[in-house]
């Protein structure tokens, strides 16, 4: 019997205590391993630098709350700013609506405005322009630097029909919507407000908008949205009251000498549509509509701004900053920012765990085999009377502790990488955003010869003890 198929002999032996040890090794390596793809993949995910834009704009407030409820679509909105800015940013207009000099002039290529509030069946809804997809107003195809891309510089694309007009109530889905929904070409459905839970009694809008695209997967938060008209948010006869509230607030606040601020719209709660009395926008024979709500009592949450170059992305943040409605942020520093200030210490304390647990399966490997071999001392003794020598028995323990290590670590690998795959899953569900959990890091190859090596100084203890049986008491005994 050569030294291989006695270590097997050995572990066939003792295979729940085996198996047991190898469990260990392979949760502390899973650990270590799915942490690592995490930190890795998450950061590459998470805190991209390519948005199709370089500046998000919004309230004054938190620029974390911004980007994770304007780009990830999760997270409450944190308020709302003036439609004027947007009319200032995209129409490049000389003078703003105040009669001053438009700030903005020059320095934006494409803006596109963002309204949120509503939802359906758990998915939120966006209102936009067509803008977005690549379409005017008329609906022209857009020259290709007015063309708003995400990562990577597409465009968005669609699986079936086309962009909604920008005064109809019509809408696009995302691909994920379609599929959860069952929404397709031509369905309709109703708007509620906010994002009710499972007690709550939902408020759904009267309105009722018609599916005419399905958009192609961007494997982006989009993916799960609905798109509708930004006239139609303002359509809506609960953001239309709420709106005027709003303005009227504003306004006795900006005469008592207090700065103005911006709330979300109140609304009433009743559990199915029901059309008001007065309706917030008249029907035009062709079918589109407008709106009764002032221009200048307008609100949405947030723009999606491209700027002309890099120098005039850190001018316009600039403005905004100094200006007393709305801040200006990069989504890729915030987002960078964030995973450099709180992932490296999540990561840190779980791989500290992981180190925790592959010492103590060392620990568990150290007194498995002792008390293995203190129990075979009668059997060691007889072959050593055979002609094994006390390296050949050192070496046998000690092996047999790597081979526990090596095989723990090994299975761990491929088990840290289905919990990055279990966590990707839980992400695309999301946020329509997996981790690329396939990706082996040199690091998982460094970290596994340093659990051999741990379990083969585990093995060393009852390796010298098997080396220093005496063989003639045990044989006699």
């Amino acid at each position: 019997m050569n030294l291989f198929e006695l270590i097997l002999k050995q572990m066939r032996q003792r295979m729940l205590s085996t198996v047991l040890t190898c469990l260990s090794i392979l949760l502390g390596m899973a650990l270590a391993t799915s942490v690592g793809i995490v930190s890795r993949e998450g950061k590459s995910v998470f805190a991209q630098t390519d948005y199709g834009f370089d500046t998000l704009v919004g309230p004054k407030g938190s620029p974390l709350q911004l980007v994770l409820n304007t780009i990830f679509h999760i997270d409450a909105s944190p308020g709302n700013i003036p439609y004027r800015l947007y009319e200032d940013m995209a129409t490049q207009r000389p003078t703003s609506a105040d009669g001053k000099p438009n700030p903005f002039r020059g320095l934006v290529k494409w803006a596109v405005p963002m309204a949120v509030g509503d939802s359906y069946q758990g998915r939120r809804i966006v209102a936009t322009t067509p803008q977005l997809f690549g379409v005017g107003d008329q609906g022209e195809a857009l020259p290709a630097d007015k063309v708003p891309t995400y990562g990577g510089g597409r465009a968005y694309t669609f699986a079936q029909g086309r962009a909604f007009a920008p005064n109809k109530f019509e809408a696009v889905i995302g691909p994920e919507v379609a599929k959860a929904t069952g929404l397709t070409i031509g369905s309709t459905f109703h708007a509620t407000h906010g994002l009710p839970g499972p007690n709550d009694v939902p408020d759904v809008h009267a309105e009722t908008w018609t599916v005419v695209g399905i958009l192609n997967e961007t494997h982006t938060a989009n993916d799960r949205v609905l798109f509708i008209p930004l006239i139609t948010f303002y359509a809506i006869f609960e953001h239309e009251s709420g709106l005027e509230q709003i303005n009227q607030i504003q306004q006795q606040a900006g005469a008592a000498g207090s700065p103005p601020t911006a709330s979300a719209p109140a609304t009433k709660t009743p559990a199915a549509p029901e059309e008001p009395e007065e309706k917030a926008y008249t029907l035009n024979p062709d079918g589109t509509i407008t709106v009764k709500l002032p221009k200048d009592q307008w609100e949405i949450s947030a723009i999606l701004v491209k700027s002309e170059s890099a120098a005039t992305s850190f001018q316009l943040s600039f403005i905004l900053r100094n200006l007393p409605e709305a801040i200006g942020v990069s989504p890729a520093n915030v987002m960078e920012t964030f995973f450099d200030t709180f992932m490296p210490k999540i990561a840190m304390l779980m791989l500290v765990i992981s180190t925790l647990v592959t010492v103590v399966a060392a620990v568990s490997i150290l007194v498995s085999i002792y008390n293995s071999v203190a129990a075979r001392n009668r059997e060691i003794a007889i072959m050593r009377a055979l002609g094994a020598t006390k390296g050949r028995i050192l070496a046998a323990v000690c092996l047999e502790a790597g081979l526990i290590g090596l095989a723990g670590g090994v299975i761990g690998i491929l088990m840290g990488h289905a919990f990055a795959w279990a966590g990707s899953i839980f992400l695309q569900r999301l946020l329509s955003t997996g981790l690329p959990w396939w990706h082996f890091a040199s690091g998982e190859l460094l970290y596994l010869p340093v659990v051999i090596a741990v379990s083969l100084l585990a093995g060393l203890v009852p390796a010298l003890k098997a080396y220093k049986t005496p063989v003639a008491e045990n044989l006699v005994g």
